[in-house]
């Protein structure tokens, strides 16, 4: 892996084994931890198709009307392995009500996500994206990495880490924002 996301999944990984957090820095007019612009991360969302280990295709700038928790980990990554236990709960709570989450990995070998993923009994949808596929378009800053997009499909957060701290206010955040329900224009029938 070379370039930014390179260095990136690199000193992530050396910051998970000695136990302490890392945080590259924001880019300037992007949500924290993504490195490209809205435009830029909304074309990414519609043009990217997502194979999921289950065979089926996803494109998350499809999923509009439904608030999508969008999870970036790796089976190597210690905090993202802790934090998709209960991303999958989530997952299990919000989708009987107009939500879901979404894992990706980056994982290099699609079979150490596969493994992982079936070990775990994990629901969630999963996909295997790789290093260079939607990870490396956003120019993520950091695994785990967390966005949770709006029924209008912005981001509405992102969470960098998996601190218990970090994924209860995400789990909290997100609840929130599938319990509030839509605005119906006059005239419209839900």
């Amino acid at each position: 892996m070379t370039g930014r996301f390179g260095r990136v999944l690199a000193l992530a990984a050396l910051a998970a084994a000695l136990g302490t957090p890392w945080e590259a820095p924001a880019r300037a007019g992007a949500a924290p931890g993504i490195g490209v612009s809205q435009a830029a991360l909304h074309q990414a969302l519609r043009e990217h198709a997502l194979r999921l280990l289950d065979g089926k295709s996803l494109n998350v700038g499809a999923l509009k009307g439904e608030v999508v928790v969008v999870n970036f980990w790796a089976s190597w990554c210690p905090p993202c392995r802790r934090e998709l236990m209960r991303l999958d709960a989530l997952n299990a709570d919000i989708s009987r009500r107009g939500g879901r989450v979404v894992a990706i990995s980056v994982d290099n070998d699609r079979s150490n996500a596969s493994r992982f993923v079936a070990r775990n009994r994990l629901r969630l949808p999963v996909a295997h994206d790789g290093p260079n596929g939607l990870a490396r378009a956003l120019d993520l800053s950091h695994l785990p990495f967390t966005m949770v997009l709006d029924r209008e499909g912005q981001v509405a957060f992102t969470t960098l880490g998996a601190a218990e701290s970090t994924v209860d206010g995400l789990i909290d955040r997100t609840q929130k924002l599938v319990a509030a329900r839509p605005v119906v224009a006059e005239g419209e029938s839900r």
